[in-house]
């Protein structure tokens, strides 16, 4: 998927269809938090692709499996995983390349292989549509980057992602926790903060998602990302002359026609 259609799905599907359907949890008060019980998972879900291959390269990749399955080569076997894991990255398929990633990972056993298998793992999660493959990507991404964490406990970015596949577990206080300890050992950490925005705004705490993100623009301003949900928690917080100022600053930094119809239509409403 290109960068332009990720950005307009980070927002529409983490923030809307992810968080959204997540337990209702205090993030930033002083009280202690307090998350309902998730629902259980419907028997009968689906998993959806977005999107679905082109058929170009549903042919490279049929082919790339048939080497890869009828290789009696451990190391060519691993040229061809990797080459599909490359392949399905191209294509925005990251469940299907976290699975050859992992097949890499538990080849190899080597630390490098089983981070980016967690990568993989975490790039589908937040990409999931269902509540059920929310779940299992999750426990796939805290398996690897728990192994990362055992190796290096400072990797910060680790425990970030980690941490927000607990948000929809049975135990969403443990990635809020993690969350805190990231921006306290490094205030300046961009996706602990932009994360806490996130889950500030999912709580309804505007004026506090407010801060994460301004915060974040202050450490990155090329999160385009947080700039737009910046101008949204504005809005939220009802401060309607800030919402306006920053979504016209967005214009004024991005040329990328999606994003400005996004921008529009919010400018439209204030």
């Amino acid at each position: 998927m290109a960068k332009k259609q990720w950005i307009i799905v980070g927002v529409a599907v983490l923030a809307i269809v992810g968080l959204f359907s997540l337990p209702r949890i205090v993030v930033d008060n002083d009280e202690q938090a307090v998350g309902e019980t998730p629902m259980p998972v419907a028997e009968t879900e689906e998993d959806v692709h977005l999107p679905p291959l082109a058929p170009a390269v549903q042919v490279e990749a049929d082919s790339l499996r048939t080497l890869y399955l009828t290789n009696e080569s451990a190391e060519k076997n691993t040229i061809f995983a990797n080459s599909l894991v490359k392949l399905f990255i191209q294509a925005d398929h990251y469940d299907s390349a976290a699975y050859y990633a992992e097949v890499i990972a538990s080849q190899t056993e080597e630390l490098k292989d089983e981070e980016r298998a967690g990568e993989m793992y975490y790039e589908a999660f937040m990409r999931a549509i269902g509540n059920g493959q929310r779940q299992q990507l999750g426990t796939k991404v805290r398996f690897y980057f728990d192994k990362v964490l055992e190796e290096e406990p400072g990797n910060l970015d680790a425990k970030a992602k980690s941490a927000m596949t607990y948000i929809g577990s049975s135990n969403p206080m443990a990635g809020i926790t993690m969350l805190r300890e990231i921006v306290e050992t490094n205030e300046n950490h961009e996706l602990a903060t932009y994360n806490l925005g996130l889950l500030s705004r999912q709580s309804g705490q505007y004026e506090k998602a407010v801060e994460r993100f301004e915060k974040v623009k202050e450490i990155n301003p090329d999160n385009l990302q947080a700039q737009f949900l910046l101008g949204v928690s504005y809005l939220e917080a009802g401060d309607e002359e800030k919402s306006r100022q920053q979504f016209e600053y967005i214009k004024t930094i991005s040329d990328d026609p999606e994003i400005i119809a996004n921008v529009d239509n919010y400018l439209e409403r204030i």
